[in-house]
């Protein structure tokens, strides 16, 4: 198996969604990454709870010898013009040289093709302006649910900053297979540019009374979360009327919130995967982003480590 030796190896964000942002950077730094994603609410709440200034934040990256590479997720991208999300996104991208911006096709399901592809080709240019890739993940239970659709997507788009954010989550909850991967032309496997790596158990366990509660108490601090990001307007006119295919949507969007593993700990075949793309020669950014509320037990060097040490065990050959 080929070793990505040329991909860059980030923290994804919603792997310790409740770190500081020190405590972020710092595990970064201890478990061997070379940097760090981050969302736009843990940005503000580094500046309105931390009460750190940018000045600090790029100085405490600095310091540790860590990137961020990756503002994530750009989710309101579907409405004409600029959202107020993605002006914070494009400020956060510049403020730290980010390498990208990932673009969630979270509310595109009740939309026309033709109106995803015209915005999604806007938001890339967009991106380009401020020299970011424009990463858009797929999500399996929305209109954009898949890998083989999302390289439609980006054929239509004609941007030639777009990529596909590979979420191994969400590929292996999606239509595509093993075979989609081995028939992937060149051309299509290098428009794959980012990884999130993650596992999946074999069944998933109905959620004790305390563990449903955590849940509950998560999705209040995401809809406050979601109101400084984008805005009361944002989050009725995108979030609220979102429609989606998927009869089973809400349930896979929880489970994907909260019931991931670590690379190798799970079922899905995500050697198997890794090694195709290897093959084809896919060199993408590779962040480990495991959702999992039982990571909540444990500090964030504690989770950082961890994931380090499954990232290395799947490669292994």
């Amino acid at each position: 198996m080929g070793k990505f030796n040329d991909s860059r190896l980030i923290l994804s964000a919603g792997t310790i969604p409740k770190a500081s942002f020190v405590e972020r950077v710092e595990a970064a730094k201890a478990a061997g990454f070379d940097a760090i994603s981050l969302f736009p609410q843990q940005y503000l709440a580094a500046q309105r709870k931390e009460k750190l200034s940018v000045a600090d934040m790029k100085s405490i990256l600095a310091d540790n010898q860590i990137a961020l590479d990756e503002v994530d997720p750009l989710l309101d991208w579907l409405g004409e013009g600029v959202s107020p999300s993605e002006t914070l996104m494009m400020e956060m991208a510049d403020t730290f040289g980010a390498r990208s911006v990932n673009v969630a096709s979270a509310f595109v399901s009740d939309l026309p093709w033709d109106v995803i592809v015209e915005r999604f080709s806007a938001v890339a240019k967009r991106a380009a302006a401020h020299g970011l890739r424009a990463d858009l993940e797929f999500l399996p239970w929305t209109q954009v649910g898949s890998l083989s659709t999302t390289l439609k997507l980006l054929d239509e788009a004609a941007q030639p900053n777009a990529g596909v954010m590979f979420d191994f989550w969400h590929f292996f909850n999606s239509t595509d297979d093993l075979a989609t991967l081995n028939a992937l032309t060149a051309e299509q496997a290098a428009q794959i540019t980012s990884f999130q790596l993650n596992d999946m158990p074999e069944t998933i366990e109905k959620f004790s009374y305390g563990k449903n509660w955590v849940y509950i108490m998560d999705m209040a601090q995401g809809a406050i979360d979601s109101l400084r990001v984008l805005g009361k307007d944002g989050l009725l006119n995108v979030a609220v009327k979102a429609q989606y295919p998927h009869p089973d949507a809400q349930q896979m969007m929880k489970d994907a919130l909260c019931s991931r593993l670590m690379p190798g700990d799970g079922v899905q075949p995500v050697k198997e995967v890794l090694s195709i793309l290897s093959e084809k020669g896919v060199q993408p950014a590779i962040g480990i982003e495991v959702f999992n509320l039982d990571n909540y037990k444990l500090t964030p060097a504690e989770v950082a480590q961890r994931a380090m040490r499954a990232y290395q065990s799947v490669l292994a050959d």
